[in-house]
């Protein structure tokens, strides 16, 4: 994977002299290696590999340059550089694939959807070789042509003409340039990056796509009526005295994050409907700063959850919970990640119908479940902000993995955990009762939002 192959093939080459008919061929033969090798590398920072070089025009010089050569019968020559102006004629008019969005947004816009166009719009410079003695020595003459090779990729620069997304109420997509330098071939024993695959963008799309429709961005008279019916039923069981002080907690931040939403007129997350694929590209894709070990696993058992329905639904009476949103009455998940968290949401189901409110629940059960602590009362978003902050976990920075929280400095009201970052930062969560998937109450499932804000990041302690 590196320039040590091109060295190998081509002493192979030159040491077989019998083998070498005529100086066209060596041209051909040393275009080609190059070829070979340059398409083992990527366009510095974005990944991109190469498309259409100019192999002709580098061959054509390549066998100039051997013409040249031939005429020198004693002294030093300039073979080497002479074939450097092979590589710049490799380089000119060149294109890379524009298949693949460059990751570094255009010039005031927020994410490349797609790429238009990706050309070379400088072959760049050559670094001299010098004239050389004449040297029976492949090896050497390769090595001092190849030092020149490496140091000319940073030099190269071009241009994308992109479609982006830019910032504004709506985002747009409109045309975008973004200028780039530099390609580079990674050296012997080290892979190059992996371009991004097509379903990173499709799904960063998507996701931007959401939050552009912003499908909830001001509720309904129909929005309303139904928040506030919510609200009122959380109301009832937060006053319910009866009932165990972490249940009714957790029905006290329910009822406060519906005032909420009413009184801003808009969610705190817009629900976004991506598949596994897309999913798992965006994780591939999101910043190595941003993982961790045991993020990792929390994500992959909450992934795991997504599409569970409360049975009932719609609206939904917070108990069930089965893959698929099957709906039977009986225990399920969700009645198992209360279990988790010391309350018996069937005996809640029991006395009125419906159990208890489980956001934390289950953002407590993933953790667990992947073998970290989670604090006492963990079904109070108020008790994992709390906790965070006292065990030095809390950050305003996201981790994959780690729970995020919506409300108010004094008033944490509901809570879910980071799934994926965007290369553009944008965080995805899995959340546990929330709407999606087409279900406007906000309590009926396990959904993929974006949020629009939030409080901040209680972070996996092997994180921090």
């Amino acid at each position: 994977m590196s320039f040590a192959i091109f060295k190998s093939n081509m002493m192979s080459y030159m040491e077989n002299q019998n083998g070498i008919k005529a100086y066209p061929e060596f041209a051909k033969k040393i275009t080609s290696e190059y070829d070979m090798c340059i398409r083992r590398g990527l366009q510095t920072v974005n990944n991109i590999p190469i498309q259409t070089p100019n192999i002709a025009l580098m061959q054509t010089l390549v066998t100039l340059a051997c013409s040249i050569s031939l005429t020198k019968l004693d002294g030093k020559h300039t073979f080497a550089d002479d074939i450097g102006k092979g590589v710049l004629g490799y380089w000119t008019g060149a294109t890379l694939v524009v298949g693949i969005p460059p990751i570094i947004p255009a010039p005031g816009s927020m994410l490349n959807v797609s790429t238009t166009a990706a050309i070379v719009t400088s072959p760049g410079t050559w670094s001299p070789v010098g004239p050389l003695s004449p040297t029976d020595d492949s090896g050497q003459f390769l090595d001092k042509l190849i030092t020149s090779m490496v140091s000319h990729l940073p030099t190269i620069q071009g241009l994308y003409m992109t479609m982006s997304l830019y910032p504004a109420a709506p985002p747009f997509i409109a045309p975008g340039v973004l200028p780039w330098t530099g390609f580079t071939v990674p050296p012997a024993g080290v892979s190059a990056p992996k371009p991004p695959s097509s379903s990173i963008f499709s799904a960063i799309t998507a996701v931007l796509s959401a939050v552009a429709s912003d499908v909830a961005a001001t509720l309904t008279g129909a929005d309303r009526a139904l928040f506030t019916a919510e609200k009122a039923e959380a109301d009832a069981v937060a006053n319910d005295t009866s009932l165990p002080a972490s249940g009714r907690s957790s029905a006290k931040e329910y009822s406060n994050l519906k005032a909420s939403e009413l009184s801003s007129g808009q969610l705190n997350a817009t629900p976004v409907d991506l598949s596994e694929e897309e999913l798992a590209a965006i994780e591939e894709s999101t910043p190595d700063k941003y993982k961790c070990e045991d993020g990792t696993k929390i994500v992959a058992i909450a992934k795991r959850d997504i599409g569970i329905l409360e049975t009932g639904t719609p609206p939904g009476k917070n108990y069930g919970g089965f893959p698929g949103g099957v709906q039977k009455e009986e225990p399920g998940r969700i009645d198992e990640m209360f279990t988790n968290v010391g309350l018996d949401n069937q005996a809640k189901v029991r006395k009125s119908g419906s159990g208890y409110y489980w956001c934390a629940a289950a953002v407590a059960t993933w953790w667990q479940e992947a073998g970290l602590e989670t604090p006492s009362g963990g079904a109070s978003c108020d008790n994992w902000m709390s906790w965070g902050k006292q065990k030095g976990y809390w950050s305003s920075t996201p981790k994959i993995g780690a729970a995020v929280l919506y409300g108010s400095t004094s008033d944490a009201h509901h809570i879910g955990i980071v799934a994926a970052i965007t290369p553009t930062g944008g965080v995805i969560t899995i959340e546990g009762n929330t709407g999606g998937g087409g279900f406007s109450r906000n309590g009926c499932g396990v959904f993929q939002k974006v949020p629009k804000k939030y409080l901040g990041f209680v972070l996996p302690p092997s994180c921090v």
